[in-house]
Parts: structure tokens; C-alpha cells; sequence
């Protein structure tokens, strides 16, 4: 009897463990094993991940910060194990407990773990599923706000914005409304509404409680009514920030924000001397910066951001502190070289989803350029300069070159080592708790070093300059210009001491490399100056079509027809002066005379005259057909001179007509029987240009190649 009730008993509980059951005592089982042995379980390691990565943030206060910290998978990687126990842990529910009312609630935590993971796909599939199988509407609820947000930190913000039109229409309660208003105002943020953002947060800002994450959102919102033109609003954001307990830098950056809108300037002098700001000086730098830029002084602006990156503690922020100065030399000092400089640097710093990257980039570009033909030009020159000296002169010359390398290689190696113990002391003030993060390489002072061996035996000691990664920087190798440009040290001869602390065969052969640039004979000098030719057409292009800067365009093109009188690119250089010569009548007058009468042929002089000539009739195409019959009539009966007359007459009265290319091109046959190589090439060179749709073209193309053949 016993052993009967006994397993009445085990039949009982074996039915209440049943987990698709919906008997009350089945239901009340498994709520209570699925809150305390899963989700809420699950829920604590995801809010001690959720904390890690907001305590862990760097966030870059020269910047708007993002309301809501981006999911970032190399942060991720700290938190990986906790997240992981989190979809472990919630996914017991699913497998065990099928008839609990958390198993919606779980399945919401495994699509934050995944979110944050960067796992989109399975995260958007997971706040799906709890809206298709959830009964909760408050757990739907916050499936669909998590579901916006990973659009969002997908870029995908149309569908975001979808996501936010269901929910609107949802009566969420306070928490809810709380995360949706948040993750609206990121979502406009994002898309730089930032007018709509604000007022999404005005509305927030009573919903939260006062933390960290409050104070953090409202210096983001202060810096949007700041962008917005808002000053008073911006500064009320900024005096929130210190009521709603926030971490000592946001403090110091909501502080010294008012500070700046409110135009006083006196404290940064005793927030740089107080010890608490050791870390932060750079950003006082960077804000008396700001302060002499509303003044309108480059200088000064100039002189407080390099001191800033002198101080810089963030390598986070470096990058727009190098873009400030890139930006102040490009746009207000047009010191482009320097420009180039500071951009090269930003771009290998800032991150590649920035919105400002792609300018960089594009500015990077063709000033990377505009550096390669100055530098070409410089250099050709100096070069030239040292063919001219005696060789006494030549000797003392390349001595004064080698001895400011040794000299610039010495300041740079105490530089480096600067560097290096600044480095030592960021890592030693920082010494990350968390043994993963010993494997980045920063925070691993061997790697460090490591790279820093690996980095002088691949490049050798370089000048600290920010453009040290451009290969044809100096293409001499011979340091500053200063040193070309001054090649006897003329002013300095007491100066003039033999080369030392280099071997004398390590001497030898940089003295053999330097002389091997050095253009001695007609052939390398003509080269020379050929280089020279090429880098002021194409600087001159760079003035006029990207630095727009015509003044500085004219001047090297006429540098160009001066110092290269049979320059090949004469007739374009002519047309491009006929363009900048525009508002001044007398200017264009010149350059259309030069065009007319050097090349009326050329496909740049049609383009001068071509909105002069009306359209050619019928009866005139006719008349150009015939001159053209007839002209090669000429040709074929050897009859050069009145074949050539025909063609004159043709483009001279008949400009703009279909057959123009083949007159053209006739002509240069012509030319090819009368006169000599180099005018039949220069002929073909400027039809190749001037007719490039012509289907003449590959019978040119074949003409210049036999031509390139022919024995000289």
C-alpha cells in the first residue's frame, strides 16, 4: 500500500513538471524555476554587460557624442562571456519552460545579448519572433524598441522609422516609453535631424532617473542645440549635466563647453594648473583654441592645437584635433603642403564611418598630389643648382646635406623616446584590470616596443612630421628643402665642418647617392627640367580644378610658358588661361589671338570659337565635302601646296563642319611629307587630343607607334 502511494505521489509532480501543460500548478512551477533559475539570472549578467560597456566607453567630446552608446564588437569582445551566459542562461526557459510567462521576457534578452554582439541577423530575427508569440504587449513592446535600434546601428534607417510608427501608436508604459523616446531621438541624431532629436529628449528628460547616463544625454543634447544656433538652450543642457551625477570628464567638458559659450576665457589658466586636469589638458588647449578662432586668429588657433596634440592623452580625439589643423591651414592659411600633412595623419586615425572620413579622404587625395609636384619641382631645381658648382663647392654642399640628416635623425631620436615614455606613463595610469584587454596592442607595452624596433628597421629614424608615410615626400632623401633650396650654405661658411660620426664608407655612399641625382650631362639635365615641365602643368590643374585658387593657377601656367617656351602642353595651358582669363575681356582677347594664331587647328581653339559659329547649313557641309574631294585630289597627285591651301580654306571658312577631323588629319599627312619629325609628331599628339571620338584615331595611334620606332 505504501509503495502504491509513493508513486501516486511521483505521478503528481511528474505531471506538475510538465512544461506544456496549462494546469495552474504546471503554470506555477515552471513561472517560478524560469524567473529565478533563468531569466532572472540571464537579466543580471546582461545589466553587469550593459554596465561594463557604458563604464568602459571612450567617448570623443569634440564630437556630438551618440545618445545611446554604438554597439562596437571589438567593446563587445570584453563583455563576450558575460553575453554569452546571458543566451545561455534565457535559453533555458525556451527548452525547459514553454508554458512560462517569461519566456517572451527571455527571448527579448537573447536578442540584446546577440544586439550587442553585433549579431544582427539573429537579433532581428528574435525581437520578430516575440512579436509574432508574445501575449505581453509590454515585452512586444520592448522587442519592437530594441528591433528599431538594430536597424539603426545598421544604418537601415527607413526601416527603423517604421518600426517607430507601430510603436507610436502603442499605449508603452514608462519604462517603454522611456527607451522609445531615447532610441527615437538617437535614431533622428543618426539621419542629423538634430531640431527633431532635441525635442524628443525635452520630452525624456522627466521619464529618467538622475545617473551617469542622464547627465551623458544631456551634454549631447547641448551640443545639438549648439550646432542648432541655440546658445541659451545649450547652456542650460550643460548646467543639467552636473546635477544629474556625472563622471568627473563630463563634468570637466560640460563646464568648459558653458565656459566657451558664455565667452569666458580667465579660468582656463587655473583649470590647467589644478592637478585634477593633468589628464585633461589637452582639451583646455583645445577649447582656447576654439576661443582665438571666434577672434579670428590663425596664429593663435594654431599655436593652442599643437599644443593640444602635444598633451593629448586620448587617441581618440587626436584624429580631429589633426583635422582642426588641417582644416585651419586649407581653408584660412592655404598653407596646402602643411594641410596635406595634417590631413595624412587624420586619415590614418579617424574612423572609417565618421561622417567627416570621406572628406578627408577627397582632400587627402589631391593634395597628396599638389605635395608630389611642388616637391618634384623643389627638388629638380636644387638639383639643378648643385650641377652648376665647382667641385670644392660640391663637396662642402653635400657635406651641409648629410650633416642636417644626422641632425634631424638625433632630434627625432630624442622625440621618439618622448614619445615612448609618454607612452610607458598612459599605460601605467591606465593598466587595464581585464586580462583580454592586454592582448590589444596599446595596452601591451612588449608589443609596444616590439613595433617600435620593427618600425625604425623598416623605415629608419625619421623627422617627426605628420606626412612621414609619403615614399615620394622628398624624393631626394636629403631632408628639409632648406638644405636643396641653399645648396652652398651661402651666409653660413664658418658653419662648414667636415661630416661627422659616419663611417667612411657609409659617407662614400651617401655621397654617391646624392651625386647619382645630380643632373651633370645634357641628357639627365634635359630630363630634369622634362620633370619639372610635367609637375607645373599638372600643379597648375590642381590650383584651378581643386584648390580653386586662380590667381595661383594663372601664375603657374605663365611660370610654365616662360620657362618652357615649347612646351607640349602649350595649346591646353592657353585654353585653360582663356578660362581663368573670364570677367577680364583683354585677357581673353590675348589668349583666343594666341590660340587663332598658333593653333587654329587644335580642338581648344574650336572650343573658344565654337559658340561664335552659327551651325553650318546643308549647302555648306556640301561646299566642305567638295574642298575636301578636292583637297585629297591633291594629295594622291603629290601636289602638296594646293592641297594644304584647300585645307586652310576649309577650316577657315567652313569651321565646325562634319568632315573637320578629316581635314585635320589630311593635313598632318601633308605635314608628314614636308616638314620635319618633330612637327608631324606634335601634329599627331594634338589630333590624338583634340578628336578623341574621331574613328580616325586608331590609324593615329598606329602612325605614333611606327613613328616611335624610327631611328632618330
Amino acid at each position: 500500500m505504501k509503495k502504491i502511494y509513493y508513486l501516486f505521489i511521483i505521478s503528481i509532480l511528474s505531471g506538475a513538471c510538465s512544461q506544456y501543460s496549462n494546469s495552474p500548478v504546471n503554470v506555477g512551477f515552471h513561472n517560478l524555476n524560469a524567473k529565478y533559475n533563468a531569466y532572472w539570472q540571464a537579466n543580471l549578467l546582461l545589466k553587469e554587460a550593459q554596465k561594463k560597456l557604458f563604464d568602459s566607453r571612450n567617448d570623443n567630446y569634440s564630437q556630438i557624442l551618440p545618445i545611446l552608446i554604438p554597439t562596437d564588437s571589438i567593446s563587445a569582445g570584453s563583455v563576450k562571456t558575460q553575453l554569452d551566459a546571458v543566451i545561455k542562461k534565457a535559453s533555458l526557459v525556451a527548452e525547459r519552460h514553454q508554458n512560462s510567462k517569461w519566456l517572451d521576457d527571455s527571448y527579448v534578452l537573447i536578442g540584446i545579448a546577440r544586439l550587442l554582439k553585433e549579431d544582427f541577423k539573429n537579433a532581428v530575427e528574435t525581437f520578430k519572433y516575440v512579436n509574432t508569440i508574445s501575449d505581453d504587449d509590454n515585452a512586444k513592446d520592448k522587442g519592437l524598441i530594441q528591433l528599431m535600434r538594430a536597424y539603426i546601428e545598421q544604418e537601415d534607417y527607413q526601416t527603423a522609422g517604421r518600426v517607430a510608427e507601430l510603436l507610436r501608436e502603442e499605449p508603452l508604459n514608462d519604462e517603454n516609453l522611456r527607451d522609445f523616446y531615447i532610441t527615437k531621438a538617437y535614431l533622428h541624431q543618426q539621419k542629423k535631424e538634430y531640431k527633431t532629436s532635441v525635442a524628443i529628449l525635452e520630452e525624456t528628460f522627466p521619464l529618467m532617473k538622475k545617473n551617469e547616463q542622464k547627465a551623458r544625454i544631456h551634454f549631447a543634447c547641448g551640443q545639438m542645440y549648439e550646432v542648432l544656433g541655440s546658445m541659451e538652450r545649450a547652456m542650460y543642457h550643460y548646467d543639467q549635466v552636473r546635477k544629474n551625477r556625472p563622471s568627473y570628464d563630463l563634468g570637466f567638458y560640460a563646464n568648459l563647453n558653458n565656459s566657451l559659450l558664455k565667452g569666458t576665457t580667465e579660468g582656463f589658466q587655473k583649470l590647467l594648473s589644478d592637478s585634477k586636469n593633468k589628464d585633461l589638458q589637452d582639451k583646455i588647449y583645445e577649447a582656447m583654441a576654439s576661443v582665438e578662432e571666434r577672434k579670428n586668429n590663425p596664429d593663435g588657433t594654431s599655436k593652442y592645437l599643437n599644443e593640444s596634440i602635444r598633451k593629448n592623452t586620448n587617441t581618440a580625439q587626436l584624429p580631429f584635433i589633426y583635422l582642426k589643423l588641417a582644416d585651419l591651414n586649407y581653408e584660412k592659411l592655404q598653407n596646402y603642403e602643411i594641410a596635406a600633412a595634417y590631413y595624412d595623419s587624420t586619415a590614418a586615425l579617424i574612423p572609417p564611418k565618421d561622417p567627416q572620413a570621406k572628406k578627408v579622404s577627397e582632400r587627402k587625395a589631391f593634395l597628396d598630389d599638389y605635395v608630389k609636384q611642388v616637391t618634384i619641382i623643389k627638388t629638380e631645381d636644387s638639383l639643378q643648382k648643385l650641377a652648376k658648382l665647382d667641385r670644392n663647392a660640391l663637396d662642402k654642399a653635400i657635406d651641409k646635406i648629410i650633416r642636417d640628416k644626422q641632425a634631424k635623425e638625433i632630434m627625432e631620436m630624442a622625440k621618439a623616446q618622448e614619445v615612448v615614455n609618454r607612452g610607458q606613463q598612459q599605460l601605467a595610469a591606465r593598466n587595464p584590470a581585464d586580462p583580454s584587454l592586454q592582448s590589444f596592442y596599446f595596452y601591451n607595452s612588449v608589443a609596444v616596443l616590439k613595433g617600435k624596433g620593427e618600425f625604425v628597421q623598416k623605415w629608419s629614424i625619421r623627422p617627426l612630421e605628420d606626412n612621414w608615410r609619403r615614399r615620394n615626400k622628398d624624393s631626394n632623401g636629403f631632408g628639409d628643402g632648406n638644405s636643396l633650396s641653399n645648396p652652398t650654405g651661402v651666409g653660413q661658411p664658418a658653419n662648414l665642418q667636415p661630416v661627422a660620426d659616419v663611417n667612411e664608407g657609409k659617407l662614400k655612399a651617401m655621397k654617391q647617392e646624392i651625386l647619382a641625382k645630380i643632373p651633370f650631362t645634357p641628357e639627365t639635365l634635359s630630363a630634369s627640367k622634362k620633370k619639372q615641365e610635367d609637375a607645373y602643368f599638372a600643379l597648375g590643374k590642381i590650383y584651378k580644378l581643386s584648390l580653386n585658387q586662380p590667381r595661383n593657377a594663372v601664375i603657374t601656367f605663365e611660370k610654365l610658358l616662360s620657362d618652357f617656351p615649347k612646351t607640349s602642353y602649350e595649346v591646353e595651358v592657353l585654353y585653360l588661361l582663356y578660362l581663368l582669363s573670364e570677367g577680364n575681356s583683354t585677357g581673353q582677347a590675348f589668349y583666343k589671338e594666341k590660340l587663332l594664331n598658333k593653333f587654329p587647328d587644335s580642338y581648344f581653339t574650336r572650343l573658344v570659337t565654337k559658340g561664335e559659329d552659327s551651325p553650318l547649313s546643308s549647302g555648306k557641309e556640301s561646299e566642305a565635302q567638295k574642298l575636301y574631294e578636292e583637297a585629297y585630289e591633291y594629295y594622291s597627285q603629290q601636289n602638296y601646296t594646293d592641297a594644304l591651301s584647300f585645307i586652310d580654306t576649309a577650316l577657315k571658312e567652313y569651321p565646325n563642319n562634319h568632315l573637320e577631323d578629316k581635314f585635320v588629319f589630311l593635313k598632318i599627312l601633308l605635314l608628314g611629307k614636308t616638314q620635319d619629325l618633330q612637327a608631324y609628331q606634335k601634329a599627331l599628339d594634338t589630333f590624338l587630343k583634340s578628336y578623341p571620338k574621331s574613328p580616325l584615331i586608331p590609324r593615329a595611334k598606329e602612325m605614333v607607334t611606327a613613328l616611335e620606332k624610327t631611328p632618330k
